[in-house]
């Protein structure tokens, strides 16, 4: 496909910031339809997927020095694909017991430890702005894992936070809209 390493960010923070602001709409009653619950998890199953897909997806576009970088991706695309089957099966009503609700905070977690210790390839940009940049992607996994988890334990009694933990998700789309590798010829400092 040829998809450079800012597109693929790209791409999916666009669907990220899709999915939350549907879902966040539905919360808020702006719309009720019976299918925005079940983008969760094809947005869990389809990052899996594309991770899992990663090397093919870049092509000849693919950085130098990835094959960690592809190792991470597949580790961390494999618990979102774990927790949106479970998303979709807890839909479906095939999984009833609560503990399964820890699933996606625990992949949340899992996805944002490794965006936290991503290894870097060789860009243009300061090495230090690529570390920045995951390291935050990374803080808003977690803080979406810790507020999804805080919405399981109480069993959704609290509508500010069956909608409110969706707010972080959101910003991690939009913080992968914003991801780049390019430097701007000419820029030093500010």
């Amino acid at each position: 496909m040829e998809l450079t390493s800012e597109q693929v960010h790209w791409l999916g923070g666009g669907a990220f910031v899709a999915v939350a602001t549907l879902s966040i709409g539905q919360g808020l009653g702006f719309w009720s339809t019976r299918w925005i619950p079940w983008l969760l998890p094809a947005l869990m199953i389809g990052y899996g997927i594309e991770s899992g897909a990663d090397w093919w997806i870049h092509g000849e576009a693919r950085p130098a020095n990835y094959f960690m970088q592809a190792l991470q991706h597949v580790a961390q695309g494999s618990a979102m694909l774990v927790a949106g089957v479970v998303e979709a099966l807890r839909l479906r009503g095939t999984l009833k017991a609560s503990a399964w609700g820890y699933a996606l905070p625990i992949a949340l977690v899992a996805v944002g430890i490794g965006f936290w210790l991503h290894s870097q390839h060789n860009t243009g940009v300061d090495p230090m702005v690529l570390m920045v940049q995951h390291r935050a992607i990374a803080i808003s996994l977690v803080v979406t894992a810790g507020a999804r988890a805080l919405d399981v334990a109480l069993a959704a009694r609290s509508h500010a936070l069956t909608v409110g933990w969706w707010l972080p998700l959101l910003a991690f789309g939009l913080l992968m809209l914003t991801y780049t590798e390019s430097s701007m010829p000419g820029m030093v400092g500010h």
